[in-house]
């Protein structure tokens, strides 16, 4: 058993990340180029950029720990799988300094549960066109 209590944090994290996407004006499909590309949602994770890094942070149960945790971090590819499921697999929207790269599991800014923080670091300085797809 365990993780029988994620479906009810995800549903609010969903909520809150709808209601942040209405605040930003973006969204999963948005992607205004230039400096209007900051901070959006994707398939089950927010992000947000600047010219150094792109964060993803991903609803994950309270009792996950970073041994469950596998991030296959490629120069223009990224893999998230946690206790065995894979949260995202694509390629990225810009080439990442590997060693630059990391990952922390983190309390959630909802207050509840946990959020599994992917940090990548950027190979040049200039906001992605798209974060992953």
């Amino acid at each position: 058993g365990g993780g029988g209590s994620a479906g009810g944090g995800a549903r609010s994290l969903s909520g809150l990340m709808n209601q942040q996407a209405q605040i930003t004006g973006g969204g999963a499909g948005a992607s205004a180029g230039g400096n209007g590309f900051r901070e959006g949602q994707g398939d089950g994770f927010t992000w947000n950029q600047n010219d150094d890094e792109v964060e993803l942070r991903f609803p994950v149960a309270a009792n996950t720990k970073a041994k469950y945790v596998k991030v296959n971090f490629g120069k223009s590819t990224l893999k998230v799988t946690v206790a065995g499921q894979t949260l995202l697999n694509g390629q990225l929207g810009g080439t990442v300094e590997v060693d630059d790269s990391t990952f922390t599991i983190e309390d959630a800014s909802s207050g509840k549960g946990k959020e599994l923080c992917v940090t990548l670091g950027k190979k040049e300085n200039y906001t992605w066109p798209f974060v992953v797809r």
